[in-house]
């Protein structure tokens, strides 16, 4: 987990709590995404959005928990 943010950074971290979680983050990102009004800042919070899906996609185990 982020020490300053609270949001998680590594799969791992993903894989000890629920689907909510990872779709809380997703949400909190395109609603961040939305917001922003540097570029730099949006194609970062959407590299960020892909990896948490690729996530998602990779774990189905994660949807039962």
């Amino acid at each position: 987990m982020g020490k300053r943010s609270g949001t998680f950074d590594h799969e791992a971290d993903f894989m000890k709590g629920s689907l909510a979680d990872l779709d809380r983050a997703i949400a909190r990102c395109v609603t961040m995404r939305k917001i922003m009004t540097r570029s730099r800042n949006r194609k970062s919070l959407e590299s960020r959005i892909h990896w948490l899906e690729q996530v998602r996609s990779r774990h189905p185990g994660l949807a039962s928990s």
